[in-house]
């Protein structure tokens, strides 16, 4: 970038220097999404018409996140045009795609266990939206469920546990959801029944499923007004709320982000999943469309101090991803505590294992005793605490991160800290690809 300083490097550990490298950055590549193992391989277009089902409107903006040639994408929305499935809609800047009522039968008539009851009556699927701020809303929630089927997580009724269901006195039996390794998609198990045949088998969460705000809302709607969370990512070992801010700099309000948090945790940790979340704190995810708009938040000064203290009030853990496919890897991170072992085992070698005395927060030691944070999965809280331990103690600092996040990082630290760059395509080789 232009009027960026050198930024100090150290020399990787040789048990490691498969992973590590020059701290310049890469451009991303762009992967087409996971198709769920349910179905049949299908055309891109149709995996579009299926996310607008869920979040009401798709992005124009998203697109290339979806469909990466631009030639191609123009087909693919011409040809659904033209099949009047989906429209064009255009108000005071902002445009995106809904499905028309010939789309949705469609959806309905193809896959009634997926899309069955979703356009009924006054579904917040079924409803006009002709507002900006709502529209803005169902965008945001288009883009997260775009990054959630390119990280294997599912997000259809259909191969996800019943988690949120309306007016419903008893959790039916039903199956839960897992994934084969070196699958980017769940897949659906039959569930196991325990006890007597009337006795419903608990559920149990085996791979990453997300549940919308919406879905929340159909049961929990009081108690989750007004937050700006577009959901809950479960996995088996962790509990996040999932937030995007896009590439703005969202207005956040403390305490109605702390009752979501409890409400979550209060249904999801202590009742209907006590069996697997018995301790488990709820944390947090928030997307972004860069590095820079994470810096935004960092740096903010004056009435913003109330965004910056939401960062790290709120969640004890709140990861911060971005809307590319450097987000998919890193959503896969945190969907699988075994690979998230795996990294911090590799990126611990050649250091000294952390001292829970040491006053500056760290996940490691260098020989004289500095300092390393392991920012590959960027927990906001924790690098406020480290940046803020290393001024106050006079030290430097050592941060471990990917290529793509080192120049944020840097500005942000300053001379407080060196730096060792991982390479993002050498690790996903290494993690997600046979």
């Amino acid at each position: 970038m232009n009027g960026e300083r050198a930024h100090p490097t150290t020399t990787a550990p040789s048990a490691n220097i498969a992973l590590y490298t020059a701290t310049t950055q890469t451009t991303p590549q762009q992967l087409m999404p996971a198709q769920s193992t349910l179905d049949k391989p299908k055309p891109v277009g149709r995996q579009l018409m299926e996310i607008t089902a869920i979040s009401g409107e798709y992005p124009a903006g998203n697109i290339p996140r979806l469909i990466p040639a631009q030639s191609y994408a123009k087909k693919v929305l011409s040809s659904l045009i033209a099949d009047k499935l989906i429209k064009q809609v255009s108000d005071g800047g902002l445009k995106g795609y809904r499905l028309t009522p010939k789309g949705k039968r469609s959806l309905v008539s193809d896959n009634p266990a997926r899309f069955a009851g979703l356009f009924e009556g006054a579904s917040e699927t079924n409803k006009m939206r002709s507002g900006y701020e709502r529209r803005l809303r169902l965008h945001s929630l288009a883009e997260v469920c775009t990054l959630m089927i390119g990280a294997g997580v599912g997000i259809f009724a259909d191969v996800k546990p019943k988690v949120y269901i309306l007016n419903e006195p008893t959790i039916p039996s039903q199956p839960s959801i897992g994934s084969l390794e070196g699958e980017k998609s769940p897949r659906v198990n039959s569930p196991t029944i325990r006890g007597s045949p009337n006795q419903h088998a608990p559920i149990v969460i085996t791979g990453p499923c997300f549940y919308t705000s919406r879905e929340q809302k159909g049961q929990h709607d009081n108690a989750i007004r007004g937050s700006r969370a577009a959901g809950i990512l479960l996995t088996p070992a962790h509990v996040y709320a999932i937030y995007n801010t896009s590439n703005v700099e969202s207005r956040w309000s403390e305490k109605i982000e702390q009752r979501y948090k409890a409400e979550v945790q209060d249904y999801i940790c202590r009742k209907l999943l006590f069996h697997q979340y018995q301790g488990v704190a709820v944390g947090g995810i928030m997307v972004g469309y860069d590095m820079e708009t994470l810096e935004k938040y960092l740096v903010a000064k004056g009435k913003q101090q109330t965004t910056y203290h939401f960062l790290t009030k709120v969640y004890t853990s709140f990861y911060y991803i971005t809307n590319d496919t450097y987000g998919e890897a890193q959503l896969k991170l945190l969907c699988n505590a075994e690979k998230m072992t795996a990294l911090k085992n590799i990126l611990i070698k050649g250091l000294h294992q952390p001292d829970a005395k040491h006053p500056i927060e760290h996940d490691a030691l260098t020989e004289d005793g500095s300092p390393v944070l392991f920012c590959c999965l960027l927990d906001i809280p924790r690098l406020i605490r480290f940046r803020n331990g290393v001024a106050l103690h006079g030290k430097i600092g050592r941060v471990i991160a990917f290529d793509f996040q080192v120049d944020m990082l840097c500005r942000y630290m300053g001379d407080m800290a060196e730096f060792v760059g991982i390479s993002f395509d050498k690790f996903s080789k290494m993690f997600f690809r046979k």
